[in-house]
């Protein structure tokens, strides 16, 4: 099976497996499991006649609307095509040399340092003390463990919020020579429509403006931003609940567990490992990491009905 490093890629799964894309029960992305907001499709009906316009160059009204949820300045708020298209950029842009990381983790970023002749410098998962480098890495939640990690103080580099609640996010501002980079497709499942941010300080912003595109995402997902961040905070708090029911089942079935405080769960069992493609289930492993063979990554079924699907599959 084909292994994408964020999950998903429904559709060629779907081919090797002889079925429908919707027949496939999708566990393997942190997407928020309720799916898009359910007025979505009337919006975009309403709002069809965006596609005809070029995007804002700043991203406006987006950028303005996620500055005043955040408490900070527009101007140090940049919005993005998704957390990836800064992931690709950002070490080209601000001429990393070395970056210093916790292993195993969300490959992409050693990826693209790598790619931009940066040094990635292996930090041990329990590590305390980032090694000498000019930029630290650090994903908090972190992925795929899913515990918070804190940055080290008087260091430079990037905050992946990506996975963090939004109230957690709302209370950080302008952290010095950090840039914060944030999804801000999971928590709303719009991931089709690429959509993310950087908050830093201005010279950083002005850095990677100069490495992105002319225009920052869709015309569509910059006007669609205003309308999702009012609930950002009911979202979070269906995760909360979900993210419980999924540790207390998988515990009940004899799995050793993570614990987490994002949308998705470490775990392994210990004994044989289910034949969830039998059951159209798709869920994230870790070919990438020797370490963590044995390991699968859950986001957490929505319905009682995709709940008692993958109880069955873990009988």
């Amino acid at each position: 099976m084909v292994n994408l490093p964020h999950g998903g890629n429904i559709e060629e799964v779907a081919k090797q497996w002889g079925c429908n894309p919707a027949d496939i029960l999708d566990l393997s992305t942190g997407l928020h499991p309720a799916g898009p907001p359910t007025w979505l499709g009337e919006w975009l009906k309403e709002n069809s006649h965006l596609v005809g316009h070029y995007p804002d160059r700043l991203g406006e009204p987006a950028r303005s609307a996620l500055a005043a949820f955040m408490n900070v300045a527009p101007k140090n708020t940049l919005i993005i095509a998704g957390a990836q298209a800064a992931i690709e950029v950002l070490p080209q842009a601000l001429q990393w040399q070395s970056m210093a990381i916790k292993q195993p983790c969300y490959a992409e970023p050693i990826r693209a340092a790598k790619r931009a002749g940066c040094q990635v410098i292996a930090v041990d998962m329990q590590a305390t003390i980032y090694p000498d480098a000019d930029c630290v890495w650090v994903t908090s939640p972190h992925n795929p463990f899913g515990h918070k990690e804190t940055f080290p103080k008087h260091r430079h580099g990037v905050l992946d919020e990506s996975y963090m609640p939004f109230a957690e996010r709302q209370t950080l501002g302008i952290l010095p020579d950090v840039i914060r980079l944030g999804s801000l497709t999971k928590t709303f499942c719009i991931p089709g429509l690429r959509l993310g941010y950087i908050i830093a300080e201005q010279h950083h912003i002005q850095s990677l403006q100069s490495w992105l595109p002319p225009w920052p995402t869709s015309t569509l997902a910059a006007h669609l931003l205003p309308k999702l961040l009012p609930q950002a905070a009911q979202r979070d708090a269906h995760i909360v609940t979900l993210r419980q029911q999924m540790l207390d089942t998988l515990a009940q079935h004899n799995w050793e567990v993570r614990q987490s405080c994002t949308s998705f769960v470490l775990a392994r069992p210990k004994d044989k490992l289910p034949d969830f493609a039998s059951s159209r289930i798709l869920v994230r492993r870790f070919p990438e990491w020797d370490s963590l063979a044995g390991w699968l990554r859950f986001s957490y079924p929505a319905s009682e009905k995709d709940w008692q699907r993958f109880i069955a599959a873990l009988t």
